[in-house]
């Protein structure tokens, strides 16, 4: 079987049935949805896992326990894994959180990782109706996503990489960024038994 990821984010008003992105191609398939807050996550997840997709992550935003319940509604049928931030990040973190809550204008990327992507190409801006933009490209490995991290690091207030090989996938990006910005990296919940 291909793979078949989902990233799931929040946003309001989002429709959680509606693709924000979509990359396919011979690596298989990822899509980007988003849901209008974490109560509509769980019924998300049980209907991404009944759909057949073969893996989920979820944006940092979301937090530990609604990982836990994201991991639940799975069934332990795929791996559901989070967005969750290192010891360097946690400053530029607790300060994007800050402002966030205080109602600025703040700028994001979800870098993705999807063999044979073409950042060029494969990249969609949704600009804020409060100011600010939310940012989804994918590369074809971490290595590319180094290289844009780099490159957008000066516009952004917090990344975030999907579908990387854990810490080792995040170095490139962290190294890029050079504590400018804070680095997310997905980590998964454990298949139950």
């Amino acid at each position: 079987m291909s793979d078949d990821r989902v990233i799931i984010f929040e946003e309001a008003g989002a429709d959680p049935s509606a693709d924000v992105m979509t990359i396919q191609n011979g690596g298989g398939r990822t899509r980007v949805r988003a849901v209008d807050g974490p109560e509509h996550m769980v019924g998300l997840v049980s209907r991404l896992v009944g759909e057949g997709v073969t893996q989920i992550e979820l944006c940092g935003g979301f937090g530990a326990v609604p990982h836990a319940a994201a991991g639940r509604a799975s069934g332990g049928k795929v791996p559901v894994g989070a967005i969750y931030y290192g010891f360097e990040s946690l400053t530029g973190v607790a300060s994007y959180k800050t402002r966030f809550e205080a109602g600025e204008a703040l700028s994001e990327a979800f870098i993705i990782v999807h063999d044979g992507a073409d950042p060029s190409i494969d990249v969609v801006v949704r600009e804020k109706a409060d100011g600010g933009r939310t940012t989804f490209v994918a590369v074809p490995d971490e290595a590319a996503g180094g290289q844009v991290a780099g490159k957008m690091a000066g516009e952004l207030h917090l990344i975030e990489l999907y579908g990387g090989s854990g810490p080792e996938g995040a170095e490139s990006v962290i190294r890029a960024v050079d504590g400018r910005v804070p680095v997310g990296v997905s980590a998964y919940r454990r298949a139950e038994a």
